[in-house]
């Protein structure tokens, strides 16, 4: 029978109720910064302002990162902060929900709008496609011979 080597238990970060309430200190900051963006990319997006909406993604990702990296720190340190500040780690499991569930809004809303935009760009599509045939009949009977389009085509303003 082969043994496997162990690998030696890592020593915590948090040692004392300081650094476990500085942690999660950070942690409430990051996500606060995260929804703060969160609200606004939902509000432009709301007022049809998609461009400026993509605007913030470059701060979103940044913003992103510093709180799952904190997270992943918290995580790897659950016990510490248990045992540190255990009434600070229950407030910040709470809020911790709330976070999820306004990251699962701000999804929601953004999958709506993409929504709405593939489905006005494949009417328009659509309704192109469908000029390039008369819709009358001609002079035989049968629907009009196919129209020459290939000037025609869809301009999209990215200028909103």
């Amino acid at each position: 029978m082969t043994s496997t080597p162990r690998t030696p238990a890592r020593e915590p970060k948090i040692t004392s109720p300081e650094t476990a309430e500085a942690l999660i200190r950070q942690l409430n900051t990051a996500m606060d910064d995260v929804l703060t963006l969160l609200g606004e990319e939902t509000a432009l997006v709301k007022a049809g302002r998609l461009k400026a909406a993509g605007e913030l993604a470059d701060l979103k990702t940044e913003k992103t990162a510093e709180y799952t990296r904190l997270m992943l720190m918290a995580r790897d340190e659950v016990a510490s902060l248990g045992r540190l500040a255990p009434r600070s780690t229950e407030m910040l499991r709470r809020r911790h929900d709330v976070f999820r569930a306004e990251v699962q809004i701000n999804l929601a809303v953004l999958a709506t709008a993409r929504d709405v935009a593939e489905d006005l760009m494949r009417s328009v599509a659509t309704e192109v496609g469908s000029q390039q045939r008369p819709a009358t009949y001609g002079r035989v009977g049968r629907p009009g011979e196919l129209v020459d389009t290939t000037m025609r085509g869809i301009a999209v303003d990215r200028n909103f």
